[in-house]
């Protein structure tokens, strides 16, 4: 379903999607429950199933809905040896 834009005077932009058979001319503000027009903006043009699409679609998901975690993600680099050697530790670091 796309997405069509409308511009409320206080509250700017807002997005709302509408079948193509029934997009209205002007809608209402959800903020102020005033009156918005309908702007016309570029069509978003893309094939549905590339690589890039999924990825731009993925990124709006985390936008509009991001997942929470309960814990931290797991270390996934096994750890580096630490060296006992007291001469080591003279050394300069990166």
């Amino acid at each position: 379903m796309p997405s069509y834009d409308f511009r409320c005077d206080e509250h700017g932009l807002i997005t709302e999607r509408h079948a193509m058979s029934e997009v209205p001319a002007c809608s209402v503000c959800p903020a102020c429950s005033g009156p918005t027009r309908r702007v016309f903006s570029a069509p978003a043009l893309g094939h549905p199933g590339s690589a890039a699409m999924r990825a731009i679609d993925a990124t709006k998901q985390t936008a509009e809905s991001p997942r929470v975690v309960s814990a931290l993600p797991g270390n996934r680099q096994p750890s580096r040896p630490v060296s006992r050697d007291p001469r080591h530790s003279r050394l300069p670091r990166p």
